[in-house]
């Protein structure tokens, strides 16, 4: 598994990778534009450019998260609106940059039902490919299974991914704190759930947000904590980074730092061969 995390843009898009290599990282996550708005500032060929070099020279590889207001599950006109024109825009930027990846929350099904909110993402999905053509690939990201959040069950992606025309667009994210918190046992089922996982995604897992819980398994909250000071442990992220099938995996850190990913990325290559 590569070992990175998710960077800041502030400055220039470029100056993530800067702050990827200062940290240690083999990988790394941005945001393509402001994770808060629905509109983002144009990107400027400049910085494009400019991301592109760097990232060649610097070796890392790269995906992007979706911004926290889309919702490709609405069935209200207004954001469902304002959700596949951001996406767009989004997967648009991938491009440009170069990122093959771009991670993105199934949404909240808003009670309209599990089965109506799965055609509602598909739809969504498909209508972005259609319109727009792009190369990055969508990775539906796991989820705690708050609310009506859709992805707690990975039954539920791979349905997602089964009713799309344009599947070989879409992949999957994993996230630790995510699945401990959905109530898959990562401690003490690690190769039954993976195996599962396996038997399910197939090679669609591309990313692997690696999050230790404030949150006891199955608590269905999403609350980040750092590696090896939750209720996951240790021993899941030793036995995670050495799993020859995650080999080409992105590991990518969010974990709740103050400034740096130093300690938490050196912490994760430490356990490598243990």
């Amino acid at each position: 598994m590569l070992i990175g995390a998710h960077k800041s843009i502030v400055g220039s898009i470029d100056k993530s990778i800067e702050r990827a290599l200062a940290d240690g990282c083999e990988c790394l996550q941005i945001f393509v534009k402001n994770k808060n708005r629905w509109e983002g500032k144009p990107l400027a060929d400049t910085d494009a450019l400019a991301f592109v070099s760097a990232l060649e020279q610097s070796g890392l590889k790269v995906c992007s998260h979706a911004s926290y207001l889309i919702n490709p599950a609405s069935v209200v006109p207004e954001t469902a609106d304002k959700s596949i024109i951001s996406f767009m825009d989004e997967l648009s930027r991938c491009d440009r940059l170069n990122v093959p990846y771009h991670v993105i929350h199934p949404g909240a099904h808003m009670k309209q039902g599990v089965d109506s909110g799965i055609e509602t993402v598909a739809k969504f999905l498909d209508r972005a490919y259609d319109q727009g053509g792009f190369r990055a690939v969508t990775l539906l990201e796991t989820t705690s299974g708050m609310g009506t959040c859709l992805g707690h069950k990975a039954e539920e992606i791979a349905r997602i991914i089964e009713k799309c025309r344009h599947s070989d667009k879409i992949g999957v994210c994993l996230d630790s704190c995510h699945i401990f918190a959905a109530g898959y046992d990562i401690v003490g089922a690690y190769e039954q759930v993976f195996d599962d996982f396996f038997r399910i995604f197939g090679d669609k897992i591309k990313v692997f947000h690696l999050n230790d819980s404030k949150k006891p398994l199955a608590s269905r909250l999403d609350r980040h904590e750092l590696i090896a000071e939750g209720e996951i442990g240790e021993e899941f992220f030793r036995k995670v980074v050495n799993d020859k099938r995650f080999k080409n995996v992105l590991g990518i850190l969010e974990t709740p730092v103050e400034d740096t990913y130093k300690d938490e990325i050196a912490k994760l290559k430490s356990y490598r061969g243990i």
